[in-house]
């Protein structure tokens, strides 16, 4: 079902939500799907990540000093925890390799991973037309990084994250 990004070669992904009655997200292109996040309902920020490399969840927690744990669900070991700093900006270290989630483009709503040089590694473009959620677009210079997928859906984890945190906000005004 899963496929490696690495094996296909794509560059281009897209974030889609084929079912609009679900939280669930998928990283696809035309060659299959390469990982899945569903936002697990009524356990706040709780969700499932799955790639070919296995079944992952994924929590924010803390207040004062927020931070994400990623976890293989299958033992619950931790596989990074992921540090929010006070740019905004969260890394982490995954099998040795520091990378960071920020916004890239602030008018064109873009965010990506970027690597200790501030090179991006992943590009997020959001958009709202109807299932595609946004394009993924991964650069050639990153292929070797182990568990690109992993990596493109805890971004897009990140996202959703946000999205629902500022319709939050809207709806309280």
């Amino acid at each position: 079902m899963f496929q490696k990004i690495t094996e296909s070669q794509t560059s281009g992904l897209q974030l889609v939500k084929p079912d609009v009655t679900k939280k669930f997200y998928q990283i696809v292109s035309d060659d299959g799907i390469f990982a899945t996040i569903d936002l697990i309902h009524g356990q706040g920020s709780l969700a499932r990540l799955e790639t070919i490399d296995g079944s992952y969840t994924i929590k924010r927690q803390g207040f004062f000093f927020p931070y994400v744990t990623l976890r293989r669900e299958s033992d619950q070991s931790d596989v990074a925890t992921v540090l929010l700093d006070l740019h905004g900006q969260m890394s982490f270290a995954l099998d040795g390799v520091l990378i960071s989630f920020k916004q890239l483009a602030l008018w064109k709503n873009q965010w990506g991973w970027v690597n200790e040089k501030n090179k991006c590694v992943m590009r997020f473009m959001l958009t709202n037309a109807g299932l595609v959620r946004g394009d993924v677009e991964i650069s050639k210079d990153f292929y070797y990084l182990p568990h690109l997928e992993l990596v493109a859906a805890s971004g897009a984890y990140f996202l959703l994250q946000l999205e629902d945190e500022l319709a939050s906000l809207a709806q309280t005004k």
